[in-house]
């Protein structure tokens, strides 16, 4: 059995399409979790619609307090073999499960993983579809760290369940997930992506990840995420220290055209940018180099920049509310 965990809050515009994207897979062996806290609009409702219906479809609720505590409480109720997650806002092709549950079993893997459709209001990007590639848990790693092909999230993977022995989601971390499946990766043998898009990821306008308290989150999640990928791969230090330059820098331009920045917060990720930057690292690259010089000395060009990207992309994309 594949147990599927979704989290359920506040979301009644999406969440119907995503329950009946999960019910509709072909692999009929699966049980759907749902974790509807209590929230402001009709989402809980439209969930019990569907257990009522549906036996294979488990309907957990209680007080919100926060998606890790949530996506815990579904851990606990699972009684499959292999774990997948569906966020409530997305959706998933019929065959996504089927899919990943045959690559495990012919590549001999622990956690499979699929590629991805990119959700916009008036267009769809898609990954490349590719033959799939096996490999193992550092290899794996550098990809993500690498922002090539696919990164730390739990929606675009089919894992077997025994990795999550002793392993769940810390609710002091906002962004819990890639604290969590960077550890599930490294306890794979062999990990095979399938880059054939299989879920449909629905970009929506209202990230937290660019608003000036979630970009300090962000920063301390990745903290942990490099002090674990090191401390278990030190082979990846300079892809970890390259990818933290990246992020450092993306954090003071989301700073800096949001509309409260934090001016202590950005001095100090522009420390962090001035340090790393000046390293011999080989995997920091020329362009890397030059936002790095912007995000110290030249913050004012920068967010010219980043302003004048956001609105390219704005005018070329629209993001769903």
């Amino acid at each position: 059995m594949i147990s599927i965990i979704m989290i359920v809050y506040d979301v009644e515009r999406y969440v119907e399409e995503s329950i009946k994207s999960v019910i509709a897979q072909t692999c009929e062996d699966i049980e759907l979790i749902i974790v509807a806290d209590h929230g402001d609009d009709r989402s809980e409702e439209i969930c019990r619609k569907y257990a009522d219906i549906d036996p294979r479809i488990r309907l957990i609720t209680g007080e919100a307090r926060g998606i890790a505590d949530a996506r815990n409480r579904g851990l606990e109720a699972v009684r499959g073999d292999y774990i997948g997650f569906v966020d409530s806002d997305d959706y998933i092709e019929p065959d996504m499960f089927e899919t990943m549950l045959g690559n495990l079993r012919q590549y001999d893997a622990d956690i499979a993983i699929c590629g991805r459709f990119y959700e916009y209001r008036n267009r769809t990007l898609k990954d490349e579809a590719q033959e799939p590639r096996v490999m193992s848990a550092e290899e794996a790693l550098s990809v993500t760290l690498g922002h090539t092909g696919f990164f730390l999230h739990c929606w675009d993977k089919l894992f077997k369940a025994e990795l999550f022995s002793g392993i769940d989601f810390r609710t002091d971390v906002t962004v819990e997930d890639r604290i969590v499946v960077d550890r599930l990766l490294s306890r794979a043998d062999r990990i095979v992506y399938d880059p054939t898009p299989k879920y449909h990821f629905r970009e929506r306008s209202g990230s937290n990840s660019k608003r000036s308290g979630m970009v300090r989150k962000n920063i301390q999640a990745n903290i942990l995420m490099e002090e674990f990928v090191t401390g278990t791969f030190p082979g990846l230090a300079d892809k970890c220290a390259a990818f933290m330059l990246y992020e450092y820098i993306t954090a003071i331009q989301n700073e800096l055209v949001c509309d409260s920045p934090d001016g202590d917060d950005i001095r100090e990720y522009a420390d962090y940018v001035k340090r790393t930057a000046g390293s011999r690292n080989p995997l920091i690259g020329r362009g890397l180099r030059l936002k790095a010089f912007m995000a110290v000395y030249a913050r004012p060009v920068l967010k010219v920049y980043t302003k004048r990207r956001q609105n390219k992309t704005a005018a070329r994309l629209e993001r769903f509310p």
